[in-house]
């Protein structure tokens, strides 16, 4: 079974990162993969343009998945193909085995990073922007890209073991159980916020007056991001809006 260099895994590592650059409605990221997966195309099917033209046309099919949960399947294509070009596994399966994750980790991926990561993420940096703007965006970005590219690099590693180990790397991971977790801590985060926001200018105040109506009006943005969060109002949205007004109100 051929092996792919060093060289090439690395070359296909970063093209992931590429996967949305061709993004179009027909084939949604089928443009992406395919040129992520390419250099170990090229080195399977060194010497075999036919073969190598029909699996460059496999990749053309439709895919679409979240991103970054798109690595697991990348390494895992690449293994598969490596059996393929060795004669060891029916051609026909890795758009089986694509077509069966990609739907699966695309809703995952969405729940646990745009749905959770990012809103705790958001939350720390409106806290920390208190302190000062550029801390609070710092610490956004630390968050949510540190979390990204470790799942990025685990998941494509799995991936290139080979089918079985990404699917029971998948399972090891628990993202629904981490998904609740990042919600929760969001929720926590978003909470303290508005205490530490409120608490901070209501003391700038100087009266009792004051400090009442504005406790009181955190109350109230409390309430009503709760009834938001139960409407499905993207809590992203919610948090990103306040983490402006944090870093505008600071900024003056």
């Amino acid at each position: 079974m051929p092996v792919l260099s060093k060289r090439e895994r690395r070359n296909i590592w970063w093209r992931q990162f590429l996967v949305q650059g061709c993004w179009n409605y027909e084939g949604m990221q089928n443009v992406g993969f395919a040129y992520a997966i390419f250099p170990a195309l090229r080195e399977f099917y060194a010497g075999r343009p036919e073969e190598a033209q029909k699996a460059v046309k496999r990749h053309l099919e439709f895919f679409n998945t979240h991103p970054a949960m798109g690595a697991v399947i990348l390494g895992a294509g690449v293994q598969l193909e490596a059996r393929a070009a060795a004669g060891k596994a029916d051609p026909k399966g890795i758009g089986a085995f694509k077509v069966g994750l990609m739907g699966s980790l695309g809703a995952i991926g969405d729940a646990y990073f745009w749905g959770a990561l990012r809103p705790m993420a958001s939350a720390a940096g409106a806290i920390l922007a208190l302190l000062h703007p550029m801390i609070g965006i710092a610490v956004l970005l630390v968050i949510y890209n540190a979390t990204h590219l470790a799942v990025r690099f685990r998941g494509f590693t799995a991936g290139m073991e080979g089918p079985e180990e990404a699917v029971a790397w998948l399972k090891r991971e628990a993202l629904n159980i981490k998904t609740e977790d990042r919600k929760l801590a969001a929720s926590v985060l978003a909470g303290v916020y508005a205490g530490v926001f409120t608490g901070r200018y209501a003391v700038y105040g100087g009266s009792g007056l004051h400090t009442v109506v504005l406790f009181l009006i955190g109350a109230a943005a409390v309430h009503i991001l709760t009834v938001l969060f139960r409407k499905a109002v993207s809590p992203s949205e919610i948090l990103s809006f306040l983490f402006l007004v944090g870093v505008l109100i600071l900024w003056q």
